[in-house]
């Protein structure tokens, strides 16, 4: 005698019931992306959304959230209508610590692009093709230690009898203050984040193609006119991807600044520091928090605005190794 499960073909018959509907949906493909989602969801609810709603909540009360009242005098101290409406500007410093922390930034993300050019024209053009690795490998190193180690090692360097001013003294040329200023942010900030510019434009420079090159040089063009019309075009994509990552790490650093900045090279996530560390003011350093993940957002919507592939900037993309 046949078993039930068969027919009399020899077929077996559907499942149904529970177990029919439990087996449609295990195969339903929005139920899998869903569940592959979930520890995704998951660590970005605990580690991002979380942490900035705190944030949030406590930058609107005036002392313990749920406890004290509403208010928004923390936002209204960091931007003062009324010093605004008079051009006081004097009277805005945390806005203008903002605006130097931003100018900070941008100086650092075009003096990143211009150290990695020449250096990713070589490796994506000229490099041996046996050695492209050894020196896309060279420029990841860093990564391989402390960023805090790398900070510190610059305090020498850059300090009045260090390596730079020694090296000027011994040519017969005046010293410069290097270490706790404005420079010294800069200088330190540059050697961070240059390989995060290197990357994604060693992407655009290994797929341009050298016939390109080669063309614009047979009809005459110069070499500063190939790099102006034809490599900067065509590596612009990797290179803003670069700098709009550059440029959004810079504007929230505070590791280089507070080490090699000093009181001249202040910027804006010091003073954030500040209110929840020295001055146990949560509260207001939870609205200047806001306040800068708002320009951080607001710098890569109008980045993805623009068309700007972001996501080249955390590897080498699409054209990389």
């Amino acid at each position: 005698m046949s078993s039930s499960s068969e027919l009399s073909g020899g077929e077996t018959t559907a499942p149904s019931g529970f177990r029919a509907r439990v087996l449609t949906m295990a195969d339903n493909s929005r139920l899998k992306g869903l569940t592959s989602l979930g520890p995704i969801v998951t660590l970005l609810t605990v580690f991002y959304a979380i942490p900035v709603a705190l944030l949030i909540v406590y930058s609107v009360f005036v002392d313990d959230p749920f406890v004290t009242a509403i208010t928004f005098e923390h936002f209204a101290r960091f931007l003062d209508l009324s010093a605004v409406i008079s051009l006081q500007i004097g009277d805005l410093p945390y806005v203008r610590l903002l605006a130097r922390s931003l100018g900070i930034a941008v100086v650092v993300t075009v003096l990143s692009l211009i150290i990695a050019y020449p250096i990713t024209y070589y490796l994506g053009q000229h490099a041996p093709e046996r050695w492209q690795m050894l020196l896309v490998l060279l420029v990841i190193i860093p990564f391989w230690t402390s960023y805090l180690i790398r900070t510190y090692a610059w305090i020498p360097i850059l300090s009045r009898n260090g390596f730079i001013n020694g090296a000027l003294g011994a040519l017969g040329l005046p010293t410069v203050p290097l270490l706790n200023t404005y420079w010294g942010s800069i200088i330190g900030l540059v050697y961070v984040f240059v390989p995060f510019v290197i990357l994604p434009l060693y992407a655009s420079m290994r797929s341009l193609d050298a016939s390109l090159i080669e063309a614009a040089r047979d009809l005459g063009a110069s070499r500063s006119a190939v790099f102006r019309e034809v490599v900067f075009p065509l590596t612009l994509p990797g290179a803003l991807a670069g700098a709009v990552f550059v440029f959004i790490k810079c504007a929230a650093a505070y590791v280089t600044p507070a080490l090699l900045g000093g009181t001249s090279g202040r910027m804006f996530a010091q003073v954030i520091e500040t209110q929840f560390g020295t001055a146990f003011n949560w509260n207001f350093g939870a609205a200047l928090s806001v306040i800068l993940v708002a320009v951080v957002l607001g710098s890569l919507w109008i980045a993805m605005r623009l068309g700007i592939d972001v996501g080249k900037s955390r590897g080498l993309g699409g054209g990389g190794l």
